[in-house]
């Protein structure tokens, strides 16, 4: 009986050390390499992301809804007027938990005002959703998840929720030790 509750227990926390593992390996933290993600962009071409952004910094946001679409815009809008070296910012919309016949919509209404600067940086990802969400540490679908990422693809500085100047200033100060 005894060996018993030993084996149910060591097994316990081998699979509590495994979780812990998975979860850490997955959770992106500064000084972790963005992993490779890559779709077609609103204009039609073909982006894949850090090789796109390489030699360079670079802002990577990601949104779950219309609400942290609004939010990632606002940040774009931001670092487009103040940091015109850093370019506007990729932006993945991840539209995969939308059904497949609002997919469409979702992503003409994203253009319309957009210009194609944005629309070059900008994917609809109907794919690999859940995935990213425990990549990004995701928490809810109204705030956009923002990413600044060194030249060599690495994660400098991120931040989720609303847009807020002492989170700004807090991204163009990482901005300005890397140029």
């Amino acid at each position: 009986m005894q060996r018993s509750a030993q084996v149910t227990l060591s097994f316990a926390l081998l699979l509590c050390a495994g979780i812990t593992a998975a979860l850490a390996k997955t959770a992106l933290h500064p000084g972790d390499t963005l992993p490779e993600i890559s779709g077609q962009t609103l204009s039609g071409k073909q982006l894949t992301l850090p090789a796109a952004a390489a030699g360079k910094p670079a802002v990577v946001s990601f949104s779950f809804s219309r609400t942290g679409g609004k939010d990632s815009a606002l940040w774009s809008e931001h670092i487009e007027k103040d940091l015109p070296a850093v370019g506007h910012p990729y932006t993945l919309m991840m539209i995969e938990a939308a059904p497949k016949f609002v997919r469409g919509m979702i992503v003409s209404g994203s253009k319309k005002g957009m210009p194609p600067q944005a629309q070059d940086r900008c994917i609809a990802m109907d794919h690999d959703e859940d995935a990213w969400k425990k990549r990004i540490g995701y928490t809810d679908e109204n705030k956009a998840y923002v990413f600044l990422l060194g030249p060599d693809g690495r994660i400098r500085w991120k931040s989720s929720g609303a847009f807020s100047d002492a989170g700004y200033t807090s991204l163009r100060k990482e901005i300005g030790q890397m140029q």
